[in-house]
């Protein structure tokens, strides 16, 4: 079954907007266990073993209005289950690679808008 590795940019942060909006359009988060159907999900626990939901990059505004931003690489639970995809052309094996290294998305206009 196929994949997409996505980078999700959000305004609010409300509960569960992520994982809702996701199924709500017929791609839920791997390993989904509230929001995936029981089949996608054991399926998906195969192969990974928790909810493929990480938080990337964190900007915000310090007390003084001074701009943040961190940035976290993904954890070892969630990269070797990436190292299992296959990428589908070139420019989807070069963003595999990057997100294996630990680079992920640099700036947010490296990222498609849908």
């Amino acid at each position: 079954e196929a994949c997409s590795l996505v980078a999700v940019r959000i305004a609010t942060g409300r509960r569960h907007q992520i994982r809702s909006h996701a199924s709500h359009v017929g791609s839920p988060l791997v390993c989904d266990s509230r929001y995936a159907n029981r089949a996608t999900f054991s399926c998906d626990r195969a192969w990974c073993r928790r909810n493929f939901l990480h938080r990337y990059r964190l900007a915000l505004r310090d007390a003084r209005g001074a701009a943040r931003e961190l940035l976290e690489p993904l954890p070892g639970d969630l990269l070797g289950p990436l190292r299992r995809l296959a990428a589908r052309d070139g420019a989807s094996a070069h963003a595999l690679r990057e997100w294996l290294r630990g680079a992920g998305a640099k700036d947010w206009e490296q990222c498609a808008v849908l």
